[in-house]
């Protein structure tokens, strides 16, 4: 009993320093976003992307040079630069440049060519998973009430990863995938649903009063289902490295890799499904 007792107060402690540093970080980002020059988001999610990448590296290139893992997060911060700048149609011709550099220079700087495709696969697909889809987030910025749909997506995101955290800690005995993430539970994966559909309607009557019912539900059971997803593939990465967190930027949620999770498939589906919506004329 005492020992279920302790277990009980330590995950109300672990949830109530997440929520808390939560809410110490978001309230004056979100004020930066609505209140600051138009660029400013573009900033946060490239000082965003620049940090998760670097971290990314140390867990999956942990013998790479200091060099390397520099030039590859420079090439990720042009590709951000791209989607605030340039049109889409460059993104892809960034991609192909950027995998053309990897094929000359690691020949070149490199003595060791036993690892050389692992070495290239994994710093391509790198600033693919994280400055390619978090900078979603700056295209859907572009759209029609883009900084309401930004606002909506980070409330939902935030909301669905606190009611899972809390359902899961306080209600969670059936584990999701244990051989990835130990810790989350289905009782957690379906929590973070009910709370982002409470964020999207919330923000449906508030702000987006002619969005259609039937959309709501999909637009929160999609970033809830491609949050949930995306924080998985991080967990993935770091049990791959054997570790618990990508970093200790931030208190009570490890580092900057760790924030993002959530925001790297859902802001690529929210962009692509208000792209339908807006081509079908219903947005």
């Amino acid at each position: 009993m005492t020992r279920a007792f302790q277990l009980d107060g330590l995950r109300v402690f672990k949830v109530t320093k997440r929520i808390f540093s939560a809410l110490i970080i978001i309230p004056p980002l979100t004020l930066l976003i609505v209140f600051g020059p138009h660029y400013t988001l573009y900033i946060m999610v490239s000082v965003a992307a620049i940090l998760g990448l670097y971290e990314f590296y140390n867990l999956t290139l942990p013998d790479q040079g200091r060099g390397g893992k520099i030039g590859a997060v420079v090439m990720g911060t042009i590709l951000c630069g791209v989607f605030q700048w340039a049109s889409y149609e460059a993104v892809v011709s960034i991609l192909g440049v950027i995998l053309l550099i990897l094929f000359l220079g690691y020949p070149l700087l490199s003595s060791d060519l036993s690892t050389l495709p692992n070495r290239i696969g994994v710093t391509f697909f790198g600033i693919v998973y994280i400055p390619f889809l978090l900078s979603h987030i700056t295209l859907i910025n572009k759209l029609p009430k883009g900084l309401i749909w930004v606002l909506l997506l980070v409330a939902t995101v935030w909301a669905g990863d606190t009611f899972a955290l809390i359902v899961g800690s306080l209600w969670g005995r059936h584990k999701l995938c244990p051989q990835i993430s130990p810790k989350k539970t289905i009782e957690g994966f379906l929590g973070c649903f009910v709370g982002a559909i409470v964020s999207i309607f919330a923000f449906k009557t508030l702000f987006l009063t002619t969005l259609a019912a039937r959309d709501a539900i999909v637009v929160g059971s999609g970033i809830a289902l491609f949050g949930q997803l995306g924080d998985l593939s991080e967990s993935m990465i770091k049990r791959g490295a054997n570790v618990k967190d990508s970093g200790a930027l931030i208190p009570g949620h490890g580092g900057m890799l760790d924030r993002l999770d959530s925001f790297l498939f859902s802001s690529p589906f929210l962009y692509y499904f208000l792209i339908y919506k807006i081509y079908a004329g219903a947005i």
